[in-house]
């Protein structure tokens, strides 16, 4: 009998001050983040792997969680640990850590993400405590389907990566992506490839993300699921592959005053086994997602929601009003349109 997986996956989980500020309890020092993930979790959870890409370090409380640093001009970024559980809770089974914010809070501060995560029960990979660990790809099997994850990013925003821990996060380089591809391939039913690449608030791939892309998809990856444009980028879909070349945002506050890094998606994908050992994505979907603010000053809450089903914003059942359905509707016609955009050679 054949197996099935099914994958959902997403962009990047950016989580400034504004949205740590929102999340406090009242009377308590704790945050609480599953109001922001309620409405998103009932279709997290239906995934039988659930991917996101963390784009901030969970390296211990601080009073002001997000600051620009002096030395590279970035804005730099850290977060509660009580996020680690309410993802997991959210429906979350690994996150991706290998991004340009992943030693903001540097090396210790990297290493501390990851043992947070293992305390909340959350896979992990990109960055590494150990060259121990580094050396050991991710692969699980899942309903008698074996899949590994690879994730790898394009920089580390000026912060340099401390010398002999180089193995620290994997970084974007062509000839290393091609090689990991290769000595994984025969160890796995499904690969995945999630880079977090190219240049943020555009919708149109670089040729860089152009020219990787094509030699992931050529090197044997099945799934490239890329990050880091803080927007939405189009879609590839062939006979046996599939891609996105970015998911967008899935949480965050309006960067750059450009109101399309609050849209993301929700990637869907159904994978068959049959019993002769042959796999191939049966289905591909695609829920567009919207992060909403709501209130003011203290009152203030964030949340994101999904269009249910895909290609209507009906806001009814989220309690939208009316500028907000109409918002949320042009969200949502735009990601798709973004999506299905084909990509000039």
């Amino acid at each position: 009998m054949p197996s099935e997986l099914t994958i959902a996956a997403v962009g990047d989980i950016l989580i400034s001050q504004k949205i740590i500020t929102t999340s406090a309890v009242p009377g308590r020092k704790r945050k609480d983040f599953a109001p922001l993930l309620r409405h998103v979790a009932p279709i997290l959870r239906r995934a039988d792997l659930t991917i996101g890409n963390l784009e901030i370090p969970l390296a211990g409380p601080e009073e002001r969680y997000t600051r620009r640093s002096e030395e590279t001009g970035f804005y730099t970024f850290n977060a509660p640990d009580e996020l680690a559980a309410d993802l997991k809770e959210a429906g979350f089974d690994l996150l991706v850590t290998a991004n340009n914010h992943c030693l903001d809070r540097g090396l210790g501060g990297l290493q501390r993400t990851l043992d947070v995560l293992d305390a909340a029960g959350l896979s992990h990979t990109g960055t590494f405590r150990t060259e121990e660990e580094a050396a050991q790809p991710w692969i699980s099997e899942i309903n008698g389907i074996r899949v590994a994850i690879l994730a790898y990013s394009k920089s580390t925003n000026k912060i340099p990566v401390p010398k002999g821990y180089e193995w620290c996060v994997s970084l974007l380089d062509e000839g290393r992506m091609i090689r990991d591809i290769r000595a994984v391939r025969p160890q796995t039913d499904l690969l995945v490839v999630c880079p977090h690449w190219g240049r943020e608030y555009t919708h149109e791939p670089v040729t860089l993300q152009k020219r990787l892309m094509r030699r992931l998809l050529s090197g044997g990856a099945d799934l490239v699921l890329g990050s880091h444009p803080h927007v939405i980028q189009p879609a590839l879909r062939t006979p046996k592959q599939a891609a996105v070349y970015s998911l967008g945002n899935f949480i965050s506050p309006t960067l750059m005053n450009r109101p399309a890094t609050r849209s993301g998606l929700i990637f869907k994908a159904r994978i068959i086994k049959e019993d002769d050992g042959t796999v191939w994505i049966r289905h591909t979907g695609y829920v567009p997602t919207w992060t909403r603010r709501r209130g003011r000053g203290g009152a203030m809450r964030y949340e994101v929601i999904p269009a249910v089903p895909v290609g209507l914003a009906d806001g009814k059942q989220f309690g939208l009003s009316r500028r907000e359905e109409k918002e949320f509707a042009r969200v949502v016609r735009h990601t798709m349109k973004v999506l299905r955009t084909p990509v000039k050679p």
